[in-house]
């Protein structure tokens, strides 16, 4: 589907979901027992708010436009939760953080979630923000990429970590042998023709190799969308031991913030304002064009399944599995219903 294609479909939803929303709802009637102030299982008061610590995946930018609207909003009060956002790490350091008790919520992509779970259950998904990949592969085709068996033998870019499974995953089965260079997140070395292949998301580096002057024309790229590949990025995960304590502040706390995700399909510009509110308050260089793209491609990617908004179905789990035992992994048969403990309520 062509961009132009995919802002239309854009166009579309988010028309759907102002009618769902509605701007009453960024008001939180007090008639509407979804939006009123939550009770914790404890018994405490609807004043008292639930603390809770949430480790996002990058430093802020559009790709958690929905964590901010949800905070500036005040949709996680609502739900009865006090929400601070906590620096980054590496993802096994972020689920390292969670057994440490130094963490409550993490967000990380689903392929490294089950490798975590490998021998036993260390995180649990509560809430599946992405619905398609954003993953891609993308060569020049003026420096020989013009199909996928031209990157046999090339260099590529891989993240060290974070949404890189998928990539290891689509290179083998095609029977591609590259060397692999690491990367932190900057397209440097592919502008510098340091390597060949860069491994990209749809909402942020891919924009950033178009801003940096290369022709769309001359990118040759491979999208992970297509069936087989298509596993979806970025959930919301707990250890087993605060989901056991704690079941509805995790329920709470998906739903408001994919509540937050809603407001910031409906409202871009403000909710624009507030990531470039967010970055310049964490000292990073703010580009409002490249962050309305992120907001734009998030879209995409969060409304993939529009009704399926924040939930993590059966196939997308299967899918995974799958592509993690033909990397030859030895993960064990975790069920679907142990994993994603939340679709049983």
């Amino acid at each position: 589907m062509s961009l132009r294609s995919k802002s239309i479909t854009g166009i579309v939803l988010v028309t759907m979901l102002l009618l769902v929303f509605g701007t009453t709802t960024c008001k939180r009637k007090a008639s509407d027992p979804k939006f009123q102030k939550f009770q914790g299982p404890s018994g405490t008061s609807p004043d008292s708010l639930f603390h809770i610590r949430v480790r996002p995946k990058w430093h802020p930018q559009a790709q958690f436009a929905g964590f901010y609207m949800a905070k500036k909003m005040g949709f996680y009060e609502n739900y009865g939760l006090d929400v601070e956002m906590l620096d980054i790490l590496p993802d096994s350091e972020a689920v390292l953080s969670i057994i440490n008790r130094e963490t409550d919520i993490i967000n990380i992509d689903l392929l490294t979630a089950l490798s975590m779970n490998r021998d036993s259950t260390v995180v649990l998904n509560i809430g599946q923000i992405s619905q398609k990949s954003a993953v891609r592969l993308v060569g020049r085709k003026s420096r020989g990429i013009n199909s996928v068996a031209d990157f046999n033998g090339k260099k590529l870019g891989l993240w060290r970590y974070g949404s890189n499974l998928i990539s290891q995953a689509f290179l083998a089965e095609q029977g591609i042998k590259m060397e692999i260079v690491p990367i932190d997140w900057s397209i440097n070395l592919f502008t510098q023709n340091v390597v060949d292949v860069i491994n990209v998301m749809q909402f942020n580096e891919y924009h950033q190799l178009l801003q940096a002057g290369i022709p769309e024309d001359d990118l040759f790229v491979v999208t992970m969308d297509s069936p087989g590949y298509n596993i979806p990025d970025e959930g919301l995960y707990v250890s087993p031991e605060f989901y056991a304590a704690h079941p509805a502040i995790c329920k709470a706390f998906t739903e408001a913030t994919m509540d937050g995700w809603t407001f910031a399909f409906t409202h871009q510009q403000e909710a624009i304002d507030e990531v470039i509110a967010q970055m310049q308050k964490a000292k990073i260089r703010a580009n409002p064009a490249h962050q309305a793209w992120m907001l734009a491609q998030m879209q995409d990617i969060v409304l993939a399944k529009p009704d399926r908004l924040g939930i993590l179905t059966r196939n997308d789990f299967d899918n995974a599995l799958k592509i993690m035992r033909k990397m030859g992994s030895d993960i064990r048969g975790i069920a679907y219903e142990e994993f994603y403990p939340l679709v049983a309520q």
